[in-house]
């Protein structure tokens, strides 16, 4: 049988590193669920979730697979286990059926999964969400029969004609593969893999990490759909276990990054970190807005209402860092931080 080998104790030794720990809360209301998926420019409603009531919830801190705040799924259990170190082994059965839509993704039978489902209606004409994708399978069950997998299935009209019919929309950059451990690895290895490569630029071995106990990951990914504005449509966000129960595999969402924007932004072309380590204060804000960030320098701040509708844009250089927001309703706003290179979304309070 297969996994056999991984029935001892492991003892975890504390090592020092540039994360902080994760935290994470279970069980979230469908209330709180819906605030934390739902993005600029539209609307969530009729939020489900179907599967073991601790393998979904929140994260907040950072570590090497994932920054700030958000939602992640799992084929196991959300605990503070998960901030272990890569040599920690994460395998919770929850003996929860598994989804056929899944089944054929990966190509075995699944098990243990996770599934969240809403309706969304954009008010726009392209609607984004950004994931990492992590698994206990990796290294050494890449191509063994075991392909854990995610999806985000979607249903509604499809802007080309038609209609989408649980069309699978969390794919790899530029093509038509999903997401699975056997389509983003570097290789079936014991150890630190070693190739062949597999879409391997968005995979992160984490073999030796100390900061999360996924064995490896993808890079920050980004998915894009086509939509009409006004138009209702469902998604289906799921993850499964494939081949048997045990190894779990998670997914992560930035806070609020499911969102509906005009235009495609150039980061859509090739994958981004989801990770960013951007914080804006004070919270909530009054007149002015700031943000602070070692490793990203904006040239533009955009400000927008959540329902996409552009208050303010602001030119930010080095005798300029502040955003003025005097003059605005109370109310959420979302703040877009921009240069040549990419794009980072913030929601923000205005008191």
């Amino acid at each position: 049988m297969k996994k056999l080998y991984f029935t001892f104790l492991i003892s975890v030794i504390s090592l020092s590193n540039g994360f902080s720990q994760l935290t994470f809360t279970v069980t979230p209301s469908m209330t709180d669920l819906t605030n934390y998926f739902q993005g600029i420019g539209l609307t969530i409603t009729n939020m489900t979730v179907t599967g073991a009531p601790t393998a979904y919830g929140f994260y907040s801190g950072s570590s090497n697979m994932a920054f700030g705040s958000g939602v992640i799924m799992s084929t196991g259990i959300v605990d503070s286990t998960i901030n272990s170190a890569a040599s920690v082994f994460l395998n919770t059965d929850n003996s929860k059926l598994g989804d056929a839509l899944l089944d054929v993704i990966s190509g075995a039978p699944t098990f243990d999964a996770c599934v969240i489902e809403f309706d969304c209606v954009p008010t726009n004409s392209n609607l984004l969400f950004d994931f990492s994708f992590g698994s206990e399978e990796y290294n050494e069950f890449v191509n063994a029969g075991v392909n854990d997998v995610f999806a985000i299935f979607v249903s509604g009209a499809n802007p080309s004609g038609g209609n989408y019919t649980n069309v699978n929309f969390a794919l790899i950059p530029s093509t038509t593969i999903p997401v699975s451990i056997n389509t983003v690895n570097n290789g079936n290895a014991s150890g630190p893999s070693v190739g062949p490569c597999m879409n391997c630029a968005y995979f992160i071995d984490n073999y030796n990490g100390t900061s999360v106990a996924y064995d490896a990951f993808t890079t920050g990914l980004q998915g894009l759909v086509p939509v009409i504005p006004g138009q209702t449509y469902h998604f289906k966000i799921a993850i499964a276990d494939a081949g048997d129960g045990i190894f779990d595999s998670s997914v992560m969402f930035l806070t609020n990054s499911f969102k509906s924007l005009p235009s495609i932004p150039t980061s859509i072309l090739e994958a981004r970190k989801t990770n960013d380590d951007v914080t804006i204060y004070p919270v909530p804000a009054n007149d002015k807005l700031y943000y602070s960030s070692s490793t990203f320098k904006a040239d533009k701040a955009e400000v927008y209402t959540i329902d996409g509708k552009k208050m303010d844009t602001i030119n930010l250089d080095s005798s300029n860092s502040s955003i003025n927001t005097k003059g605005l309703e109370s109310g959420i706003y979302f703040l877009h931080l921009s240069n040549n290179q990419n794009t980072i979304i913030k929601k923000v309070i205005i008191d």
